[in-house]
């Protein structure tokens, strides 16, 4: 249609309106919330950068959206909005640059089609119908004739349907690309299946590592530093820091709970009294709590209100009472036995125990004291022993990171801990939390990388046991050659028979995961000994006994369940490695 066209040539303007719109809209809030961080980028993905401003609009609408389902959003919602937003922009320039690489487009009249076409797209075929919840063609061409009458947030969404439709649409390209890369010849297809049905029997000369106390084993520096170097590359890590912390909690004291309880005391008489009851329950009682006179049985209530109910006639006021951290006066409206059910109608209002303002003065001031008094991590230590209080851990904060072990949201010491110029050791200042004070120590700094020395060390040190015990057994082994009738008699060893060995499973028998021997054993010849195999949990010597062929190819069938896995495995991870080697500067969690 005409109107497409022009809609298309005026495309770029209508976005730019569009755009300074929603920046004004949020331009304000923005000058509030970023201050002297709106020159910084929130990203730069190969060169090109994200600012805050491009960022915070597409938020808006998805917070707005969200709002307009839900009613409200926590602000654990709010934040997961915001890592996906991010994520998914950072996504958009990673892979508009691959379609380009590859000559992938989009262009008008194939949008035109999908729009207008015999058969529109789904967005498009549900947006527009009729009465029957059909599609309404003649709907649609005259809202596209009528187009720049229309208000700007209709033409707003409009822009949003085309984009959609388009990034689907060349996203589906992409996606037969590499669903048609994939080729499985004919050999290739009888190693697999030779790999995966071919079975071998093993007869295993064994000494296992448990055998050894491990009381006798002496790890030295260099054991340790070899094992290191040996393994490293097999554990990856993000960028991480460690924290210890301290929560000063703000309850309630109990002249807090006496002030609820005098409240609801007090306006007993008046609650008793009042004829307009909805006007004052609501007035009166706390917000989440308003005027409800919905008959329940009375058994829902608790037990001292229920049995108030059954001894007192209506228009009772029964309370103080305390109910879920709250005081609460009840009125009874109506009463009745239904089927020897009690049931009741009541008025309640509620007065949540909560702490005051001199409650919370009075935590702050020792939290104040907490940290003026102890300024370093040996200091911050030593009081909290001092003072009784618990200490807490957590040693794997990202920048990611939105919820701490007993702290609701934590990005404010999330961004102080991965701060430049926060030092291990560096105590914090005082965060106010919700309900909570928290003071923290940073205890460690890891780069991105792979996991420190000292870190894999001790989260490894059986495995770097095992790997002396074999050591070991191998030392004392080489007197025996092949001897190995006598080897296992002298190192306490034992002679075992394992069945099923496949490249499909690592078990082994009962010496459970061993990759290196089971791997040793497919990949020899039947009737000969292997070379001694200081495997994982058992030194071990093995002569394979038996095979059982994988048998014939049913080549179409495989050919058809490779290509399967193949394409599910490369269109899931295809923006992964992507992503993983461009070059992306995150600085989300400097902003939210």
């Amino acid at each position: 249609m005409a109107a497409i066209g022009k809609i298309r040539q005026h495309y770029g303007i209508l976005v730019i309106i569009i755009g300074l719109a929603l920046l004004a809209f949020v331009l304000g809030d923005l000058m509030k919330s970023t201050g002297s961080r709106r020159a910084t980028d929130l990203a730069v993905v190969n060169g090109d950068k994200i600012s805050y401003q491009e960022f915070d609009a597409k938020v808006t609408q998805v917070v707005n959206y969200q709002k307009s389902i839900k009613g409200s959003l926590t602000r654990d919602d709010e934040f997961n909005i915001r890592t996906s937003v991010l994520n998914e922009m950072i996504q958009d320039i990673i892979m508009k640059e691959e379609y380009k690489k590859l000559g992938l487009t989009v262009s008008d009249e194939e949008l035109q089609d999908l729009i207008v076409g015999e058969k529109p797209h789904t967005y498009i075929a549900r947006n527009f119908t009729n009465a029957q919840g059909q599609f309404d063609r003649e709907s649609l061409i005259n809202t596209l004739d009528n187009f720049y009458n229309m208000p700007v947030e209709f033409q707003e969404w409009w822009l949003n349907i085309e984009n959609l439709i388009s990034e689907e649409r060349i996203g589906e390209k992409y996606q037969s690309l590499l669903a048609h890369s994939y080729y499985l010849p004919k050999k290739l297809a009888d190693r697999y299946n030779e790999n995966k049905n071919l079975k071998r029997t093993a007869e295993v000369y064994t000494v296992r590592y448990i055998s050894i106390p491990d009381s006798t084993v002496v790890v030295t520096e260099k054991d340790q530093r070899e094992y290191y170097n040996k393994y490293y590359k097999k554990y990856p890590t993000d960028e991480l820091r460690g924290i210890d912390y301290v929560i000063f909690e703000v309850k309630p004291s109990d002249a807090d709970r006496e002030s609820a309880k005098n409240y609801i005391e007090d306006l007993k008489e008046d609650f008793a009294a009042t004829t307009n009851l909805k006007e004052f329950v609501n007035l009166q009682s706390d917000t989440d709590a308003p005027f409800d006179s919905t008959w329940v049985k009375a058994s829902t209530f608790p037990v001292e209100l229920e049995e108030a109910i059954a001894k007192n006639e209506v228009g009772y006021v029964f309370g103080p009472y305390e109910n879920n951290d709250a005081f609460n006066a009840a009125r009874i409206l109506g009463k009745e036995m239904r089927n020897d059910t009690l049931w009741a109608s009541v008025a309640i209002v509620k007065r949540e125990i909560t702490a005051s303002e001199d409650t919370d003065r009075e935590v702050f001031s020792e939290v104040n004291r907490f940290v003026t008094e102890n300024k370093t991590a040996d200091q911050f230590n030593s009081a909290i022993e001092t003072l009784g209080l618990n200490k807490r851990t957590y040693q794997s904060l990202r920048k990611t990171t939105n919820r701490i072990s007993g702290i609701n949201y934590s990005r404010e010491i999330v961004r102080w801990a991965f701060d430049d110029n926060t030092k291990v050791g560096d105590m914090s200042k005082v965060f106010p939390i919700e309900n909570m004070y928290v003071v923290a120590v940073l205890t460690k700094i890891v780069p991105e990388g792979f996991a420190p020395y000292d870190e894999l060390i001790k989260n490894h040190s059986t495995q770097i046991i095992k790997e002396k015990k074999g050591k070991m057994i191998a030392e004392k082994a080489k007197a025996y050659g092949t001897d190995y009738e006598k080897m296992i008699k002298e190192l306490n060893g034992e002679k075992v028979n394992v069945e099923n060995i496949s490249f499909d499973s690592n078990v082994f028998g009962s010496l459970g995961n061993e990759e290196r021997i089971s791997g040793t054993a497919l990949g020899m010849n039947e009737g000969v000994f292997s070379a001694p195999i200081e495997g994982g949990n058992a030194y071990a010597v093995v002569k394979v006994t038996g095979t059982t062929p994988a048998g014939n190819t049913d080549f179409n069938s495989f050919q058809t369940s490779m290509k399967s896995t193949f394409t599910n495995k490369v269109t899931n991870n295809a923006y992964n490695a992507l992503f993983e080697n461009a070059k992306v500067v995150n600085n989300g969690y400097l902003f939210f």
